[in-house]
């Protein structure tokens, strides 16, 4: 029996590496005054990102939607055109189901229950504050992992989300 394992392991590395947990994963958090991103620095999947553009797949991961970052606020801002007030919020990516794209969603959530070993997690349940089209630029430089930045100037500020050759820009004001 466990020569039949090993066999299939040799056979199926893909299948071996998707069962183990990832090892070299690290949370990172980027700040302005009054918010705070927090996030994990997941490894680019080019075929699973896909899958989520086009609308299925095979992929588990590919048909449910991910809690891509914490976003803690401590003052009430307008985000994508929304007031949200000061809380913890979770900004998810929902794949492109319905034909209609994929979208954004912040939900005020607890996050204590969103990470998971080899994957992002789905978005907790929560009151949802806004949801929009995912709109992803495609880039010439590739992130061989999921970075996110935040900046403010004068009241004016964005997240920025690099996922391989992908990048996104979320706005909000003070």
């Amino acid at each position: 029996m466990k020569l039949a394992i090993a066999a299939a392991i040799l056979a199926f590395p893909a299948l071996a590496q998707q069962n183990q947990p990832a090892s070299d994963l690290s949370v990172h958090s980027e700040k302005i005054p009054g918010i705070t991103v927090r996030f994990v620095d997941w490894h680019w999947r080019p075929e699973l990102f896909a899958e989520m553009e086009k609308g299925g797949g095979k992929t588990p991961e590919a048909k449910r939607n991910w809690a891509l970052l914490r976003l803690i606020n401590d003052d009430r801002i307008t985000f994508e055109g929304k007031a949200v007030g000061a809380s913890n919020y979770a900004l998810a990516l929902w794949p492109n189901l319905d034909g209609k794209g994929m979208m954004f969603e912040l939900r005020r959530v607890d996050m204590r229950d969103v990470l998971q070993p080899n994957a992002w997690a789905p978005i907790p349940a929560g009151d949802t504050m806004w949801k929009g089209p995912a709109t992803f630029e495609t880039v010439p430089e590739t992130a061989d992992r999921f970075v996110v930045s935040i900046a403010e100037a004068g009241g004016k500020g964005s997240i920025t989300i690099h996922y391989g050759n992908r990048r996104a820009v979320l706005s909000f004001t003070r």
